[in-house]
C-alpha cells in the first residue's frame, strides 16, 4: 500500500512539473495574447508605478517569429500633452514559446543589470 501511494505522489508531482513548463512555454498565437502577457509582466515588475497598465498604449508590429509591443505613455487619458505619447519600453513576445523580452531601463535597473538598450529576458 505505501509503495502504490508513494509512486502515485512521485507520478502526481512530476504531471505537475511538465504542465508548469508546458505552461510557461505556452505559444502566443494573436496580438491580442501578446497585449495580454506584456501586461502581465508589466505589473508583476511593477513598471507602470502605482497606475500599473492604466496609463500605457500598446501598440504592435509582427515578424516572423515574434510580436513586438511599443509601450507609450497615454498622456490623452493620464495628463500631460494629448498630442504626444512618449514610448516608455518595448517588448518582444516569442510566437513558439511565449517567452518575452524587454529593453526596459527600469527593468534592468532594478535586476542590477548595466543596461546598454539590449532587450533582456523577463517573465
Amino acid at each position: 500500500f505505501m509503495k502504490k501511494f508513494f509512486n502515485k505522489k512521485i507520478g502526481v508531482f512530476i504531471l505537475s512539473l511538465l504542465c508548469g513548463v508546458l505552461l510557461s512555454a505556452a505559444p502566443v498565437k494573436s496580438e491580442d495574447e501578446a497585449i495580454k502577457v506584456v501586461k502581465k509582466s508589466i505589473i508583476k515588475h511593477n513598471l507602470g508605478g502605482k497606475s500599473g497598465t492604466k496609463c500605457m498604449k500598446f501598440y504592435i508590429d509582427e515578424t516572423e517569429e515574434d510580436f513586438q509591443v511599443d509601450v507609450r505613455s497615454n498622456n490623452e487619458k493620464c495628463g500631460g500633452d494629448p498630442g504626444v505619447e512618449p514610448r516608455m519600453f518595448s517588448y518582444t513576445v516569442n510566437k513558439k514559446n511565449g517567452k518575452l523580452k524587454t529593453d526596459s531601463f527600469e527593468y534592468a535597473k532594478k535586476k542590477g543589470i548595466d543596461w546598454e538598450g539590449d532587450y533582456l529576458p523577463i517573465d
